[in-house]
């Protein structure tokens, strides 16, 4: 019986080996928390005591980031980030989730789109796209509804920065004489960054190592149970 165990170990680590696990804590949001993230008004921290940041209804939770309304706090930015350790050396695939809406739309008088971008921060105030040059992932006005899908390969250059991390910022829209006073929001949804399939190829000998070791066992105590009976 203790063979029979360990070779079902062996079999289970070797199965837990091939699933790769997203760098990024609760990027589904489906334990309805920001458990994992943390928040940012105006460059002062999680000072919001308004409806800044909010979550969906459950089931199936995704984060809501709002500005530039009558109950938010926010007077320049809200952003949502994450900090984020990528190994030396490793490609990763990043995707997300996102879509938008505004309360006013270019059809209105005096509209002043609000906008966002995603990115990876370096730590000194530096934004980086994915490829680690100076820039961001996806930037956008917010015009009325809007979706959008990310799917990226990142560069290995974003995994030598030590302090990386990943933000969603949504920020509100000015001109000479303010805002519009439109409500924005940002929804954000399925966040991972995920080891890229070249990787899980480059890695796959050993799984399928450990899974054979954990058949060889099993295989071995049924021959050695039709032998000489259960130890």
């Amino acid at each position: 019986m203790k063979q029979l165990k360990f070779g079902c170990l062996l079999l289970l680590l070797g199965i837990a080996q091939l699933s790769y696990a997203s760098v990024i804590t609760n990027g589904s949001f489906d334990n309805c928390s920001y458990s994992g993230w943390m928040k940012d008004t105006d460059g002062f921290g999680d000072i919001s005591t308004q409806n800044d940041f909010m979550l969906s209804a459950p089931p199936g939770c995704a984060a809501i980031v709002n500005v530039d309304n009558f109950n938010t706090d926010a007077w320049f930015a809200n952003t949502l980030y994450q900090d984020i350790n990528l190994q030396s050396g490793q490609q990763y695939q990043f995707t997300a989730e996102l879509s938008v809406n505004s309360e006013l739309t270019s059809s209105d008088f005096g509209f002043i789109a609000d906008y966002f971008f995603v990115a990876f921060g370096d730590g000194s105030g530096n934004y980086l796209d994915e490829s680690g040059a100076l820039g961001s992932v996806l930037n956008a006005d917010i015009d009325g509804a809007a979706s959008y899908s990310i799917d990226i390969m990142l560069s290995e250059t974003l995994s030598s920065i030590s302090n990386l991390t990943l933000e969603f910022q949504l920020l509100i829209g000015f001109d000479q004489f303010g805002s519009d006073f439109g409500g924005s929001w940002l929804q954000i949804d399925n966040v991972a960054i995920t080891p890229s399939n070249a990787n899980m190829q480059v890695n796959a000998p050993s799984h399928a190592l450990l899974i054979g070791l954990g058949l060889a066992g099993i295989f071995f105590v049924r021959k050695h149970r039709k032998s000489g009976g259960e130890q």
